[in-house]
């Protein structure tokens, strides 16, 4: 167990370097940190570890990118060059996410929870570099994707899984496809037959508009 929590922590030097070079933490909190993500990284690994722990070690992690952010801005370093600890975070957290569903697979509203994160940090991105947006993107589907496999039953994954296609990724005809997989596992489910006839009225819509 020590070995795995070390081999995470040592993960975290560059970012925390990072950090302190850029005077966004001292190096007390800094500390505090490594104290707080070591507790978490026990917790995650006892045998028993629950939904709460893994969301608790979110939260956490969810609120220092949060000051980052604000201390960031206040310093006017918005403009400055790319660096670690400017994306560090969020792929902790995502990859917390991780084995959080890995170890819950059976819970769906871990998955939903991650969906929703990966949203949030998507809109962030859009606002600060494309490619990262872009990237979140990417992830999502793959997201989606493997919470269909673990839930395929679940008409609200298929549904926003479809509107992620069509709305995010631009692609009509991959939103057409899920929603078509959709109602041949549940064919009786009138959510998914509503949400399907709207995606085809959406997209004549987007056809004629074409042509006009």
């Amino acid at each position: 167990m020590a070995e795995v929590v070390q081999y995470h922590l040592e993960q975290m030097v560059g970012e925390l370097e990072d950090l302190e070079r850029r005077e966004l933490f001292t190096k007390p909190e800094l500390k505090a940190i490594v104290k707080k993500r070591t507790k978490f990284e026990y917790a995650l690994r006892r045998r028993r570890a629950g939904r709460a722990d893994f969301l608790r070690y979110v939260e956490y992690e969810i609120n220092v990118d949060a000051l980052r952010r604000q201390r960031k801005q206040r310093m006017h370093q918005q403009g400055f060059k790319t660096t670690l600890s400017d994306f560090s975070i969020t792929q902790r957290i995502i990859a917390i996410f991780e084995r959080a569903v890995v170890r819950h697979q059976g819970d769906l509203q871990l998955w939903l929870q991650f969906v929703e994160f990966i949203k949030s940090r998507r809109r962030l991105a859009s606002g600060e570099d494309g490619e990262e947006s872009d990237g979140h993107s990417r992830l999502l589907s793959r997201v989606f994707a493997r919470a269909i496999s673990a839930h395929p039953y679940e008409s609200q994954l298929w549904i926003k899984a479809a509107a992620h296609e069509l709305e995010v990724n631009m692609n009509g005809n991959a939103a057409r496809v899920l929603m078509q997989r959709a109602l041949r596992l549940s064919p009786d489910n009138r959510r998914l037959w509503t949400e399907y006839f709207r995606l085809e009225l959406l997209l004549v819509e987007k056809i004629k508009a074409r042509r006009r």
